[in-house]
């Protein structure tokens, strides 16, 4: 978890924003000590006509954490297609399908979508769930599903949404899904949205939020309940053992405290099984430029409740410097309630260098942590990047 994070935090620290030439391609390649394993990332994007683009994200991985086999995967490949107007689009390839209050699904297949008179949308998706690695499909995998909205005026919308994906034939997930959002003024939102398992009757979500934005402050309550055995094939152990909903409600309060000065609280509960426990969050982010080049931010994290119960201390800087460079460092520290053997104090640490010039980007960092799996741990990373573009 740690590398991926310390991964994530190494891309943070130093990528640009992508490049919005019509057609482009980038790579990425990256090592760590850890285990040690490498990464090679392919990321090309492109519009070959108006109404016209495609997109795909490959990836392979090799290094004894796969037993010394390379093993590859193509997370996106699809061609998207869309009417002058936009009241009809479809995609065909791999992609992630989204249909409205249901769980998003990575899929083989295709999807369309419709704007039809009286101010009705259609969504449709159909096709074969991605299985991990460059897997041949197995016979009578499939999913499909759809859903119908209408828009309200120009201040909501509401939909209803069904899915339903087999295993070999055999029903594994079937769920309906109800979704409504609203602008009921210039600066007051309302959203809700509902899944229900079929296959294995019972709410598996249900979500509600509302908002306010002001001159400075941005205000937004939420409180959602999700149910695990829903959420999960009905093939699944998990949903056999038992039924273990979680709720958790709260507020998040965004403050543009200063021009260059961002404070964040988020202050909620949460409930598992008869477990209740705080969620409390105060972050606080500093642009030390007026693009936010050189940053500073610090965190502030309370969660969890019993024995699992934690504090923790997140730090980030980042400073530029002349000729493309730019150094960074996180910190994080997170105490334990109750450390039952495992130390009193986890700390995690992360230092890199980055250099951005033209179409070259390349990083090192070193990572340092401890927790109740390592004593001590030190591992190192690097990444060499290249864009290509044409207008």
């Amino acid at each position: 978890m740690k590398l991926a994070l310390a991964l994530v935090g190494l891309f943070g620290l130093h990528m640009p924003a992508a490049s919005a030439d019509p057609l482009r391609l980038r790579a990425d390649a990256l090592a760590t000590t850890a285990s040690p394993a490498g990464l090679l990332v392919l990321d090309a994007s492109g519009a070959a006509e108006p109404g016209l683009s495609a997109e795909a994200v490959v990836w392979v991985a090799g290094g004894q954490a796969l037993d010394d086999r390379a093993h590859g995967d193509v997370l996106v490949m699809a061609i998207d297609a869309h009417s002058g107007d936009g009241a009809r689009a479809a995609k065909l390839g791999r992609f992630v399908a989204m249909l409205g209050a249901l769980r998003p699904v990575h899929v083989d297949g295709g999807a369309l979508r419709l704007r039809l008179p009286r101010r009705f949308d259609v969504a449709l998706a159909a096709g074969v769930p991605v299985l991990p690695g460059l897997t041949t499909h197995r016979a009578w995998d499939w999913l499909a599903g759809g859903r119908v909205a209408r828009r309200l005026g120009d201040w909501g919308s509401a939909g209803v949404a069904y899915e339903q994906r087999r295993d070999a034939g055999q029903l594994v997930t079937e769920e309906l899904g109800v979704d409504a959002g609203a602008a009921i003024s210039r600066r007051d939102d309302l959203g809700a949205r509902l899944a229900y398992d079929l296959a294995n009757p019972g709410l598996a979500e249900v979500g509600l939020t509302a908002s306010h934005r002001g001159a400075h402050v941005r205000t937004e309550l939420y409180v959602v309940h999700r149910a695990a055995s829903h959420l999960l094939p009905a093939s699944s152990l998990f949903s056999v053992i038992g039924d273990v909903a979680a709720q958790r409600a709260g507020a998040v309060v965004t403050w543009a405290a200063a021009p260059r000065l961002d404070v964040i609280g988020d202050a909620g509960a949460r409930r598992v099984d008869m477990d209740l426990g705080a969620e409390l969050v105060l972050r606080a982010r500093l642009k030390l430029d007026a693009r936010g080049a050189s940053a500073v931010s610090a965190e502030l994290r309370r969660s969890g409740a019993g024995t699992k119960a934690w504090t923790g201390a997140h730090d980030k800087g980042r400073l530029a410097l002349a000729g493309g460079f730019a150094v960074s460092t996180e910190l994080e520290l997170v105490r334990p309630d109750e450390p039952r053997g495992r130390g009193a104090l986890w700390p995690w640490v992360l230092a890199a260098v980055s250099w951005d010039r033209g179409p070259w980007q390349a990083a090192v960092a070193v990572e340092a942590s401890a927790s109740p799996e390592y004593l001590r741990r030190v591992d190192a990373l690097c990444q060499l990047s290249r864009r290509w573009g044409a207008p």
